[in-house]
């Protein structure tokens, strides 16, 4: 038995006490750390849903950073777990916006940020248009990497800050060009030989898009666009001449174009066009939509009235409302703006 003398307790009792005391402070200041990363990016345990992934590894929580989801970029925060409840750090996390209807997903790429904890902010988050979306997450950690589908609600109009004036509805360039298109010789979908400049100048409205059919990024949303149109004129589709120009001539053959078509419904009025690298090129450069290979393509439509010699360029991703909105005033009331002659 240790005998401690009445001088030597009260040294030994503080030593004991400054062992203590900073392990205690310590784990309050981990807690306080923890709480403080909450605050600063919303606590995703209690947003709006929490799922198990499909083999049951993580746990993931999402919250919307802000009143709700709408038309436009978003932010999300994602809490993760592992299947015991303890955060997962260091996660290699990836979320990608689909829509179901469409059956394709948005151009921009979110963007991720780990704030500790098991938490990470997504942001740019783009929705092209309202109604029910997928937002789909995977999550990998070491070799262990599982996914998640939330289901989500997306309202029409775009989210605006108090502080910040209202910005312009349009989330596109619109511009009015003046065209010399090549009557070279092309191939639709069903293999028939089409002459480009006759073609467009067959009396309808015109309406022009650039595609090819392996894309998985921003041409499903472009043909989402025509298939909205057609959808809105009804019995009256094939009265609007639409025209999906294939930026990969190579492999855009009439077979591999029809079944393309055939996702989107399209029928009478709708003409997918290839040809020779040569002729699609003069084409392109003619419309001032050349790119220097096919994954560096943009979203851009043409549209051309009945009654005029004049295009309206449209850069950028529009709603299928938008779209037809163009069309008709093309139509009906021409265009106003300035030319711009290539």
């Amino acid at each position: 038995m240790i005998k401690i003398s009445a001088k030597a307790a009260p040294s030994i009792l503080l030593a004991l006490s400054m062992l203590i005391i900073p392990a205690a402070g310590q784990a309050q200041t981990t807690q306080k750390g923890a709480a403080d990363v909450r605050k600063a990016v919303g606590d995703p345990e209690k947003g709006k849903s929490v799922q198990q992934t499909e083999k049951g590894l993580f746990n993931v929580s999402l919250a919307v950073a802000g009143a709700e989801l709408a038309v436009g970029p978003n932010s999300v925060n994602l809490m993760i777990r592992d299947k015991n409840g303890k955060p997962v750090s260091a996660a290699e996390v990836t979320v990608t916006p689909w829509l179901p209807a469409g059956g394709h997903g948005v151009w921009e790429k979110p963007a991720m940020l780990e704030r500790g904890g098991g938490i990470y902010r997504v942001d740019n988050i783009v929705f092209v248009r309202s109604g029910q979306w997928e937002l789909r997450v995977s999550v990998r950690k070491g070799a262990e990497e599982d996914r998640v589908v939330f289901s989500l609600a997306v309202g029409g109009g775009a989210k605006t800050s108090q502080a910040e004036p209202q910005k312009s509805k349009r989330r596109y360039v619109r511009t009015v060009e003046s065209y010399k298109v090549p009557n070279v010789t092309l191939l639709n979908q069903d293999g028939k030989k089409i002459r480009f400049a006759s073609f467009i100048d067959s009396g309808k409205p015109v309406a022009i898009d650039f595609i090819y059919t392996t894309c998985t990024t921003i041409c499903p949303v472009l043909s989402a666009g025509f298939t909205s149109v057609r959808s809105k004129l009804g019995k009256d589709a094939a009265s609007v001449q639409l025209i999906s120009l294939s930026i990969d001539p190579e492999n855009d053959r009439p077979e591999q174009m029809k079944e393309y078509l055939s996702r989107y419904h399209a029928g009478e009025g709708w003409d997918f066009l290839t040809g020779s690298r040569e002729d699609i090129a003069l084409v392109l450069r003619a419309l001032d939509a050349e790119v220097p290979d096919k994954m560096a393509h943009k979203p851009i439509y043409l549209i051309r009235g009945s009654k005029t010699d004049q295009w309206v360029r449209i850069y950028g991703l529009v709603s299928g409302s938008d779209l037809m909105e163009e069309l008709r005033r093309v139509e009906t009331r021409g265009v106003s703006e300035p030319i711009m002659t290539h």
